[in-house]
């Protein structure tokens, strides 16, 4: 008996799953590109002498609330910011309660304009009370001569 070799089987390539993933990748780079532009959106911050520099790794699962005076200084009135859109107090509070449910070591990051007064960055740690989040953090620009 001889034994004859084994057919040849044409080879083909099939592109469609790396395709797939390649739309993946670009739709997750797309969105977190957008993610951290809103984050860190233009904001004139305060001073802080005692300000540290924090990794943002460090900072773990957080909501970053941005605070702006609003263009009518007449009223007192400022612009509370989740995700990059202007959110209304009853919505932040809401948001603030259902993050602090849904992790309880979730970071707030703060990011107030100079311009604001105090009371609407208080607005924004009653409802971190509210939503039983412990972990705050101020955002400020670090002066120099500040302790490290």
């Amino acid at each position: 008996m001889i034994k004859r070799p084994p057919r040849a089987t044409a080879i083909s390539l099939n592109l469609a799953p790396m395709v797939d993933v390649i739309m993946c990748l670009l739709v997750f780079f797309m969105l977190a590109t957008r993610m951290v532009q809103r984050e860190n959106s233009q904001i004139d911050l305060p001073e802080a002498t005692a300000a540290k520099e924090v990794e943002k790794r460090a900072l773990g699962n957080r909501v970053v609330v941005n605070i702006r005076s609003s263009e009518s200084e007449e009223f007192g009135e400022a612009i509370y910011e989740l995700d990059g859109e202007a959110t209304p107090v009853a919505e932040l509070y809401a948001r603030l309660k259902r993050e602090g449910r849904q992790d309880p070591g979730v970071n707030c990051v703060i990011r107030a304009a100079r311009s604001v007064p105090f009371r609407f960055v208080e607005a924004v740690l009653v409802g971190c009370a509210a939503g039983k989040i412990e972990n705050i953090t101020f955002s400020a620009f670090r002066v120099e001569g500040g302790p490290n």
